[in-house]
Protein backbone atom coordinates (compact mmCIF):
# COMPACT_ATOMS: atom_id res chain seq x y z
CA UNK A 1 0.00 0.00 0.00
CA UNK A 2 1.55 3.55 -0.83
CA UNK A 3 2.09 5.66 2.20
CA UNK A 4 4.59 8.03 3.73
CA UNK A 5 6.19 9.26 6.51
CA UNK A 6 4.74 12.39 8.21
CA UNK A 7 7.91 15.12 8.54
CA UNK A 8 7.59 16.05 12.19
CA UNK A 9 6.69 19.49 10.98
CA UNK A 10 3.49 18.26 9.78
CA UNK A 11 0.78 17.25 12.08
CA UNK A 12 -2.65 16.18 11.29
CA UNK A 13 -5.21 19.08 11.28
CA UNK A 14 -7.91 17.99 8.74
CA UNK A 15 -9.75 15.38 7.58
CA UNK A 16 -10.79 15.13 4.35
CA UNK A 17 -13.98 12.94 3.04
CA UNK A 18 -14.01 11.70 -0.47
CA UNK A 19 -16.11 9.16 -2.36
CA UNK A 20 -14.60 6.56 -4.04
CA UNK A 21 -16.03 7.20 -7.71
CA UNK A 22 -15.54 3.12 -8.76
CA UNK A 23 -18.46 1.06 -9.94
CA UNK A 24 -17.99 -1.38 -6.69
CA UNK A 25 -16.79 -1.90 -3.30
CA UNK A 26 -13.90 -4.52 -4.27
CA UNK A 27 -12.71 -2.47 -7.21
CA UNK A 28 -12.05 0.58 -4.93
CA UNK A 29 -10.67 -1.75 -2.27
CA UNK A 30 -7.98 -3.16 -4.95
CA UNK A 31 -7.22 0.54 -6.40
CA UNK A 32 -6.77 1.78 -2.70
CA UNK A 33 -4.20 -1.17 -1.56
CA UNK A 34 -2.66 -1.50 -4.81
CA UNK A 35 1.19 -0.12 -5.13
CA UNK A 36 0.54 0.92 -8.60
CA UNK A 37 -2.02 3.06 -8.28
CA UNK A 38 -0.25 5.73 -6.75
CA UNK A 39 -2.96 6.41 -4.52
CA UNK A 40 -4.41 5.15 -0.47
CA UNK A 41 -6.41 6.31 1.97
CA UNK A 42 -7.09 5.97 6.18
CA UNK A 43 -10.28 4.55 5.87
CA UNK A 44 -12.80 3.57 3.62
CA UNK A 45 -16.61 3.12 4.58
CA UNK A 46 -18.85 1.03 2.34
CA UNK A 47 -22.45 1.69 1.77
CA UNK A 48 -23.59 -0.95 4.78
CA UNK A 49 -21.14 1.52 7.05
CA UNK A 50 -18.76 -1.06 7.45
CA UNK A 51 -15.15 0.59 8.53
CA UNK A 52 -12.05 -0.26 6.63
CA UNK A 53 -8.98 0.37 8.72
CA UNK A 54 -6.54 0.77 5.54
CA UNK A 55 -3.58 3.10 6.85
CA UNK A 56 -2.87 3.95 10.57
CA UNK A 57 -4.07 7.73 10.74
CA UNK A 58 -0.46 8.98 11.48
CA UNK A 59 0.77 7.66 8.64
CA UNK A 60 0.44 9.77 5.78
CA UNK A 61 -1.58 8.71 2.48
CA UNK A 62 -2.05 9.52 -1.08
CA UNK A 63 -5.81 10.74 -1.50
CA UNK A 64 -5.65 14.36 -1.51
CA UNK A 65 -3.09 14.84 -4.86
CA UNK A 66 -2.27 18.47 -5.79
CA UNK A 67 -4.03 20.40 -2.95
CA UNK A 68 -4.20 23.40 -0.95
CA UNK A 69 -6.80 24.75 1.82
CA UNK A 70 -6.14 27.95 3.80
CA UNK A 71 -2.22 28.73 3.59
CA UNK A 72 -1.57 25.43 3.21
CA UNK A 73 -0.01 23.56 0.50
CA UNK A 74 0.00 19.86 -0.08
CA UNK A 75 -2.86 18.74 2.11
CA UNK A 76 -1.04 14.77 2.03
CA UNK A 77 0.79 16.39 4.62
CA UNK A 78 -2.26 17.62 7.16
CA UNK A 79 -4.94 15.35 6.86
CA UNK A 80 -6.82 12.03 7.54
CA UNK A 81 -9.03 10.95 4.47
CA UNK A 82 -11.93 8.82 4.74
CA UNK A 83 -13.34 7.69 1.49
CA UNK A 84 -17.28 6.71 1.30
CA UNK A 85 -18.13 3.89 -1.03
CA UNK A 86 -20.23 5.80 -4.53
CA UNK A 87 -19.68 4.98 -7.92
CA UNK A 88 -19.60 8.95 -8.36
CA UNK A 89 -20.53 11.19 -11.40
CA UNK A 90 -18.82 8.91 -14.12
CA UNK A 91 -20.30 5.58 -13.08
CA UNK A 92 -24.03 6.59 -11.83
CA UNK A 93 -23.66 8.68 -8.83
CA UNK A 94 -26.12 7.83 -5.94
CA UNK A 95 -27.00 9.03 -2.46
CA UNK A 96 -25.38 8.32 0.92
CA UNK A 97 -26.47 5.37 3.41
CA UNK A 98 -27.43 6.53 6.11
CA UNK A 99 -25.67 3.91 7.52
CA UNK A 100 -22.74 5.54 5.90
CA UNK A 101 -23.41 9.12 7.27
CA UNK A 102 -24.00 6.84 11.14
CA UNK A 103 -20.27 5.14 10.53
CA UNK A 104 -18.57 8.38 9.25
CA UNK A 105 -19.85 10.23 12.53
CA UNK A 106 -18.60 8.28 14.83
CA UNK A 107 -15.77 8.00 12.93
CA UNK A 108 -15.17 11.68 12.91
CA UNK A 109 -15.55 11.70 16.35
CA UNK A 110 -13.49 9.30 17.21
CA UNK A 111 -10.73 11.02 14.82
CA UNK A 112 -11.62 14.45 16.52
CA UNK A 113 -11.05 13.54 20.27
CA UNK A 114 -7.70 12.03 19.57
CA UNK A 115 -6.22 14.29 16.98
CA UNK A 116 -8.10 17.37 18.07
CA UNK A 117 -9.44 18.06 14.77
CA UNK A 118 -12.12 21.15 14.61
CA UNK A 119 -15.11 20.81 13.28
CA UNK A 120 -14.05 23.81 10.77
CA UNK A 121 -11.61 21.38 9.83
CA UNK A 122 -13.84 18.28 8.38
CA UNK A 123 -13.39 19.28 4.62
CA UNK A 124 -14.07 17.99 1.07
CA UNK A 125 -11.83 16.68 -1.50
CA UNK A 126 -13.47 18.99 -3.73
CA UNK A 127 -12.88 21.82 -1.33
CA UNK A 128 -9.12 21.37 -1.44
CA UNK A 129 -8.58 20.58 -5.59
CA UNK A 130 -11.99 22.43 -6.79
CA UNK A 131 -10.05 22.66 -10.20
CA UNK A 132 -9.80 18.60 -10.39
CA UNK A 133 -12.21 17.12 -7.71
CA UNK A 134 -16.75 16.96 -7.45
CA UNK A 135 -16.27 14.32 -4.39
CA UNK A 136 -18.14 13.69 -2.30
CA UNK A 137 -20.61 15.69 -4.38
CA UNK A 138 -23.88 17.25 -4.19
CA UNK A 139 -25.49 14.35 -2.67
CA UNK A 140 -23.30 14.23 0.27
CA UNK A 141 -25.29 16.56 2.76
CA UNK A 142 -23.46 18.57 5.46
CA UNK A 143 -26.33 18.60 7.85
CA UNK A 144 -26.21 15.09 8.31
CA UNK A 145 -22.26 15.36 9.61
CA UNK A 146 -22.76 15.83 13.67
CA UNK A 147 -21.10 18.94 13.15
CA UNK A 148 -20.54 22.39 12.79
CA UNK A 149 -18.45 23.06 10.22
CA UNK A 150 -19.07 26.71 9.98
CA UNK A 151 -20.37 27.48 13.54
CA UNK A 152 -17.11 29.25 14.74
CA UNK A 153 -18.05 32.43 12.18
CA UNK A 154 -20.40 35.30 13.06
CA UNK A 155 -20.99 38.64 11.02
CA UNK A 156 -23.52 41.20 10.99
CA UNK A 157 -22.15 42.87 7.48
CA UNK A 158 -23.91 42.07 4.62
CA UNK A 159 -22.35 43.83 1.73
CA UNK A 160 -19.83 40.86 1.03
CA UNK A 161 -18.51 40.15 -2.40
CA UNK A 162 -18.41 36.55 -3.88
CA UNK A 163 -14.32 36.41 -3.42
CA UNK A 164 -14.84 37.40 -0.08
CA UNK A 165 -17.02 34.79 1.11
CA UNK A 166 -14.87 32.63 -0.68
CA UNK A 167 -11.93 33.40 1.27
CA UNK A 168 -14.03 33.29 4.53
CA UNK A 169 -15.39 29.82 3.31
CA UNK A 170 -11.55 28.69 3.20
CA UNK A 171 -10.57 28.20 -0.29
CA UNK A 172 -7.44 29.31 -0.99
CA UNK A 173 -6.28 32.52 -2.60
CA UNK A 174 -4.02 31.23 -5.22
CA UNK A 175 -7.04 28.63 -6.33
CA UNK A 176 -9.50 31.58 -5.89
CA UNK A 177 -7.54 33.58 -8.13
CA UNK A 178 -6.87 30.69 -10.67
CA UNK A 179 -9.93 28.00 -10.46
CA UNK A 180 -12.79 30.74 -9.28
CA UNK A 181 -15.46 29.34 -11.14
CA UNK A 182 -14.49 26.06 -9.92
CA UNK A 183 -14.37 27.27 -5.85
CA UNK A 184 -18.11 28.53 -6.96
CA UNK A 185 -19.10 25.04 -8.61
CA UNK A 186 -17.39 23.39 -5.06
CA UNK A 187 -19.57 25.48 -3.00
CA UNK A 188 -23.08 24.66 -4.99
CA UNK A 189 -21.83 21.19 -4.37
CA UNK A 190 -21.61 21.74 -0.37
CA UNK A 191 -24.76 23.71 -0.70
CA UNK A 192 -26.51 20.69 -2.06
CA UNK A 193 -27.83 22.10 -5.49
CA UNK A 194 -29.13 20.24 -7.98
CA UNK A 195 -28.28 22.33 -10.62
CA UNK A 196 -24.05 22.79 -10.63
CA UNK A 197 -23.18 25.67 -12.79
CA UNK A 198 -21.05 28.99 -12.27
CA UNK A 199 -23.97 31.07 -12.42
CA UNK A 200 -24.00 33.84 -9.64
CA UNK A 201 -27.61 34.61 -8.86
CA UNK A 202 -29.03 36.29 -5.85
CA UNK A 203 -30.11 33.17 -4.45
CA UNK A 204 -26.74 31.40 -4.42
CA UNK A 205 -25.14 34.78 -2.77
CA UNK A 206 -27.59 34.22 -0.18
CA UNK A 207 -27.67 30.87 0.32
CA UNK A 208 -23.59 30.92 0.82
CA UNK A 209 -24.02 33.97 3.06
CA UNK A 210 -25.88 31.77 5.33
CA UNK A 211 -24.17 28.69 5.29
CA UNK A 212 -21.72 30.39 6.86
CA UNK A 213 -23.06 32.87 9.23
CA UNK A 214 -26.48 30.93 10.29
Amino acid sequence: MNYSFRKKNKTVKYIVIHYTGMKSLKKAYLRLINLNSVVSTHYLISKKGIIYNLLCPSIKAWHAGKSRWKNDKGINDYSIGIELENKGHEHGYENFSKKQYQSINNLINFLSSNFNIKHRDIIFHSDISPNRKKDPGEKFHLNKLEISRFGHLSSNRHNYSIVELLLIYGFNKNYIKKYKKHCILSVKRTLNYKNINPHLSKKFYFDFYNLLFN
